[in-house]
């Protein structure tokens, strides 16, 4: 196949693609990335790509990248400005290319995305003048958590928020991390509300609930004009001017904008999408994660240089697992609140109950926890039984007769129920071994000798 006939099959697809030299020199343009950028393939050839478009720098630009790299980008969003001041937002996959084994430039398929961001942000302006944030939640004193509210006795957990607290008297960047539902927005909030900024706003916002450029756009605002449809908005850093802004989930931010927030880390400063202008903050910055950061930066999905900027202080909340003393303590707690949430009385939990909840492994922590209560609670009627829990904790519950067992053994003097416990499982490991008691040992975990001295003690 000839180079007319490919560039011919080139010009037939729907994705723009993109050649480049290794000095940034367009050596071909489809006329599907034309259109989405409103120039003709004539217009470009031979041409530095940054030359067209000023926004975009040998650090932004992922034909740049890979230029320097030598390495593939796949599925990587970027924003930037078209010749016309339009914005355009694309997902690129973008390949180092090589000729006979000699690396001579960079290719890049883009699929336009403008359209789709626009009509989000368009959605986003309207949800916000249909429905106005609420007035500063922290100014009214009980609308957000403090630590107060964070139920524990866990000396571990105990540690972490005297950290916290500590650390909310200063205007320090804290990275909270720790598995799904185990209370870090809590702590964050608590943070908030203990420090000197508690009357000033507190804005969350999730990193993973948002594609990278409509993100971009939310975190640091636009002005009028930076693309069809855009109006004059403060970002949520400006919103955010006096308190506290978390950003969840900060390893699901693309690493671009990881970029952007380190600047602002670092000078306290923020522009604006389509602004020249810079503007001053006084925000102060927590963070969360979910995964352990130590694999998310060995993964790529944090910039080294953020986590080392943004974790002044990691607070690692423990999952309940690890957390069995608190158990009990929650059960009891949320079944209050939501009793109150649902205005019921307050059933009283069966012990067999209590039982199971110790034995689960939680990965859903806390927030697990809260939705099993509440479950139970509007089911049960005076008392909350192994019935109004759900199906995969019923078959973890004991059986009656287990649970009579263990409340038997629990009334005996301790000596006596451990000899009783002890030959319990004795029996039950011979059963299973039909007698043989070299197997009956290796399942018990000791020397044949020993079970068969244990066995003589017990004939007499």
């Amino acid at each position: 196949m000839n180079e007319v006939s490919l560039a011919i099959i080139l010009d037939q697809l729907d994705e723009g693609v993109h050649v480049v030299d290794l000095q940034g020199n367009t050596i071909y343009y489809n006329k599907a990335i034309g259109r989405m950028e409103g120039l003709a393939p004539k217009d470009v050839l031979g041409q530095s790509l940054l030359r067209y478009f000023p926004s975009l720098s040998k650090e932004t630009s992922t034909l740049w990248q890979v230029l320097q790299t030598r390495k593939p980008l796949v599925q990587v969003s970027q924003t930037y400005l078209s010749p016309r001041g339009e914005k355009i937002t694309s997902v690129n996959n973008t390949f180092p290319l090589y000729i006979e084994g000699e690396f001579v430039g960079a290719f890049e398929v883009s699929k336009d995305l403008s359209r789709v961001v626009r009509l989000t942000e368009q959605v986003v302006q309207l949800q916000s003048e249909l429905h106005p944030p609420l007035p500063n939640k922290a100014s009214k004193g009980s609308l957000f958590y403090t630590f107060n509210d964070i139920m524990t006795q866990s000396e571990a957990m105990l540690e972490l928020l005297k950290k916290a607290k500590r650390a909310a008297n200063t205007g320090v960047s804290v990275l909270i991390t720790g598995e799904t539902g185990t209370g870090k927005e809590m702590v964050a909030q608590s943070i908030h509300t203990y420090g000197s900024r508690a009357r000033g706003p507190f804005i969350a916002q999730n990193c993973a609930a948002l594609p990278e450029s409509l993100l971009e756009g939310i975190l640091f605002g636009t002005v009028r004009g930076s693309f069809t449809g855009a109006m004059d908005r403060p970002g949520l850093f400006e919103q955010a001017q006096g308190g506290t802004i978390l950003l969840d989930e900060i390893d699901s931010m693309g690493l671009n904008l990881q970029a952007k927030l380190l600047r602002v880390l670092q000078e306290g400063r923020v522009r604006r999408l389509g602004d020249v202008r810079e503007k001053v903050i006084d925000v102060r910055i927590l963070a969360t994660t979910n995964q352990p950061t130590e694999e998310s930066i060995l993964q790529g999905r944090i910039r080294p240089d953020l986590y080392y900027r943004i974790n002044v202080l990691e607070i690692a909340l423990p999952p309940l697992r690890e957390r069995q003393e608190d158990i009990e303590l929650l059960a009891h707690h949320f079944l209050k609140q939501m009793a109150n949430k649902h205005q019921r009385s307050i059933p009283t939990i069966n012990s067999d109950v209590l039982l199971t909840l110790k034995k689960h492994d939680w990965p859903g922590n806390v927030r697990e926890l809260a939705h099993i209560v509440e479950g139970g609670l509007v089911t049960s009627d005076q008392v909350f039984s192994i019935n109004e829990l759900p199906n995969y904790l019923q078959t973890k519950a004991p059986t009656q007769k287990q649970q009579r067992d263990l409340e038997e053994l629990a009334a005996l003097p301790l000596q006596e129920s451990l000899h009783l416990l002890e030959v319990s499982l004795i029996r039950a490991a011979l059963g299973k071994t039909q007698g043989n008691l070299t197997q009956a040992a290796k399942q018990l975990g000791i020397s044949r000798q020993l079970l068969q001295y244990k066995l003589r003690n017990l004939k007499q």
